[in-house]
C-alpha cells in the first residue's frame, strides 16, 4: 500500500505545505486554499475514483468550505472532523512577516535571533521539538491530523463513514462552519447517515510555563455580545447641562459591565472569564462643539450552561441600574448648578423599539431602512450598530434613550461533559497517551479558545436561541446561524488535538511528536475501540 501521510515525516511535510499556502481570514489565500486542499485528497486513488466526494461548498462570499467524505462499506454510523484552515494575520512578525508561513525558515531565523521569544519560547526552540510559523498550532495541525485519518480508513476500509470538513472564517464568525453545517445535513438525510460523534482537533492549551501535559476537551466555551447604544440629548458644550452626554451615560453601564461577577459561569470547578468591552466610543463623524449624543458598546461575554435568554436578562437588569445609578448622579448635577427639571432616560430591548419603529413607519419601510443599511455597510457588527442608531432618529421623541441588542457572532457553549461515551473516550486517550507515550492527558470541560463545535451540538433545552433571532438587528438578514440544522447534525462533541503554544502571538508554535506521532495514534485507536 502506498500511503502518503502515516508517518512522522510524512505528516510533517504536509503541515509544512499546509502551512505555506497563506490563508489569512479575508485573504486571496482564504480563498484559493480550498482548491489547494482539493488537490491534495485527489492524490488518494480513492478520491481519484471519487473526486465528486471532495466537496467545495460555497459560502456565497467568495470563500468554500471543503467536505471529504469517505463511505464506508455498511454502516451507516458516521465520525464527522472538524478543521478551519483560515489563520490571522502576520504583521506580528515585523521584519519576518514574509517568512511567516514557512515553517524551516522562521523557525531556523527564530533560532538565530530570538528577540521575539520568551524564555519559554527560547527554551522551547533549542530543545529541537517545536516547529514555528503562524498556522502551525491554530489549526492546520487538526487539519493535517484528519486528512491522515481519512487515509488509514480509506486504506483499511474502516466500516465508519467519514467527513472531514475543514472551513474559512472561524477567526472571525463563522460563515464558513454555518455553510458546512447546511451541506453536512443535506448528506445526513440523502445517505441517511447517523453522526455520533463531532471530533475537533484544535491544539491543547499549555497551562502554565514548562506545561507538558495534553488536554482533552468535552466541550468548547461560549462566546456572545450583549451590547448598548446610549442616545442621549445634543447640546452646545458652552451650555452642558441643557443636554446630557451618551458618553456619560455609556460610562455608568461600563462600569456595572466590565469585569462584572454577574456573568461569571461555572461548571464543575471551571470558570468563564470575565466580561469585558470589545468596543466602547460616540459615533460622532467628525470634531466639533456639540456634546456626544449617541454612543456605542459592544461587550464580550462568555458562557458555559446558560444561553442567550439568560445572558440578555442579567444584562438588562445592569443596564437598568447603571441607568438608574446615572439619573440620580444627574440630577444631583442639576440641582447643584440649580436647574429645576428631573432628567428620565428609558432603557429598551432592539424588539421594542423596532415594534415601535414598525408601529409608526410600517413594516415595508423598516425592511427597507434594514437594506439599505446591509447594501451599503458590510461588516455585521456597523451594520447592527447603524440599523439601531436610524431607528433611534426615526423615533427621537423617546428621550435620552438606551437601547439593548446583540452584536454578531454567537458561539452557543456546546459539551458532552455528562455523556457516558464521552467519558469512555476521554479515558481511553489519557490510558493511550500515558501507557504509550509517557504523557499526562486531563480533561478539560471547555474548550477556552472558541471553536466550531458550537455549531456542532443543540441543547434541547435551549430556549435562548429565539432570544438571540429577535434581539440581533441583522439576524436572517446578514448573518445567519442554521439552528435548525444544527438540531437535526447534533451528536456528542470532543475536542483531541496535539500540544500548541501561544495561539495568536509571533511565537506560534506545534510540539512536532505531539502533532506528527501522539495524537494520530491515539485518535486512531480512538476510532478503533469505540466507533467500529
Amino acid at each position: 500500500m502506498n500511503f502518503l501521510w502515516q508517518t512522522f515525516e510524512d505528516r510533517k511535510n504536509l503541515l509544512k505545505n499546509l502551512v505555506q499556502h497563506d490563508s489569512i481570514t479575508h485573504s486571496e489565500g482564504e480563498k484559493s486554499f480550498p482548491y489547494f486542499l482539493k488537490k491534495q485528497y485527489l492524490k488518494l486513488d480513492y478520491f481519484k475514483k471519487y473526486s465528486d466526494q471532495v466537496i467545495l461548498h460555497p459560502t456565497g462570499d467568495g470563500r468554500h468550505a471543503v467536505l471529504a467524505y469517505y463511505k464506508a462499506p455498511k454502516t451507516k454510523k458516521t465520525l464527522v472532523c472538524i478543521s478551519h484552515f483560515d489563520t490571522v494575520g502576520v504583521d506580528d512578525y515585523s521584519e519576518y512577516k514574509e517568512a511567516a508561513f514557512d515553517m524551516d525558515h522562521i523557525t531556523e531565523i527564530f533560532r538565530q535571533d530570538d528577540k521575539y521569544l520568551t524564555p519559554d519560547g527560547k527554551e522551547d526552540i533549542h530543545s529541537g521539538n517545536y516547529l514555528f510559523g503562524r498556522g502551525s498550532m491554530d489549526m492546520k495541525p487538526g487539519l493535517m491530523i484528519h486528512m491522515s485519518l481519512i487515509e488509514k480508513a480509506i486504506q483499511e476500509a474502516w466500516d465508519i463513514n467519514i467527513i472531514v470538513i475543514s472551513v474559512p472564517d472561524e477567526e472571525v464568525e463563522s460563515k464558513g462552519m454555518h455553510k458546512a453545517v447546511e451541506r453536512l445535513n443535506q448528506i445526513r438525510k440523502e445517505d441517511n447517515l447517523e453522526i455520533v460523534l463531532h471530533l475537533n482537533s484544535e491544539p491543547t492549551f499549555s497551562q502554565a510555563e514548562k506545561d507538558s501535559n495534553h488536554y482533552v476537551y468535552s466541550g468548547t466555551i461560549g462566546k456572545i455580545m450583549p451590547s448598548t447604544l446610549c442616545y442621549g440629548k445634543e447640546t452646545h458644550v458652552g451650555q452642558p447641562l441643557n443636554g446630557i452626554s451618551s458618553n456619560y451615560i455609556q460610562s455608568f453601564i461600563n462600569n456595572k459591565m466590565e469585569y462584572s461577577t454577574l456573568f461569571k459561569d461555572h461548571y464543575k470547578d471551571e470558570i468563564t472569564p470575565l466580561p469585558v468591552s470589545l468596543m466602547s466610543r460616540d459615533i460622532k463623524d467628525h470634531y466639533d462643539v456639540q456634546t456626544p449624543f449617541r454612543t456605542v458598546a459592544l461587550y464580550n461575554v462568555f458562557l458555559f450552561q446558560r444561553n442567550a435568554e439568560d445572558i440578555f436578562t442579567i444584562f438588562n437588569n445592569v443596564v437598568k441600574e447603571a441607568v438608574s445609578t446615572c439619573e440620580k448622579s444627574y440630577q444631583e448635577i442639576l440641582k447643584s448648578e440649580g436647574y429645576h427639571k428631573n432628567i428620565s432616560i428609558n432603557v429598551l430591548t432592539f424588539k421594542e423599539l423596532k415594534d415601535l419603529a414598525i408601529k409608526e413607519f410600517g413594516e415595508a419601510h423598516i425592511k427597507h431602512v434594514i437594506n439599505e443599511v446591509i447594501e451599503h455597510i458590510h461588516d455585521d457588527r456597523a451594520q447592527s450598530i447603524e440599523i439601531t442608531d436610524r431607528f433611534m432618529h426615526m423615533l427621537k421623541e423617546l428621550g435620552p434613550s438606551v437601547i439593548t441588542f446583540f452584536a454578531p457572532p454567537y458561539y452557543p457553549a456546546a459539551h458532552s461533559s455528562e455523556d457516558s461515551f464521552i467519558d469512555e473516550i476521554v479515558e481511553t486517550v489519557s490510558e493511550i497517551s500515558l501507557s504509550q507515550f509517557n504523557r499526562v492527558s486531563q480533561r478539560q470541560y471547555f474548550f477556552n479558545g472558541i471553536s466550531d463545535l458550537s455549531y456542532a451540538k443543540y441543547r434541547q433545552d435551549d430556549l435562548g436561541f429565539e432570544s438571540y433571532i429577535d434581539q440581533t438587528p441583522v439576524f436572517n438578514e446578514s448573518y445567519f446561524i442554521p439552528f435548525n440544522d444544527i438540531k437535526e447534525i447534533s451528536a456528542p462533541v470532543i475536542n483531541i488535538g496535539p500540544i500548541g503554544k501561544d495561539a495568536h502571538q509571533v511565537t506560534e508554535r506545534i510540539n512536532m511528536k505531539s502533532a506528527f506521532e501522539e495524537i494520530p495514534t491515539i485518535i486512531e485507536q480512538v476510532v478503533k475501540k469505540h466507533l467500529l
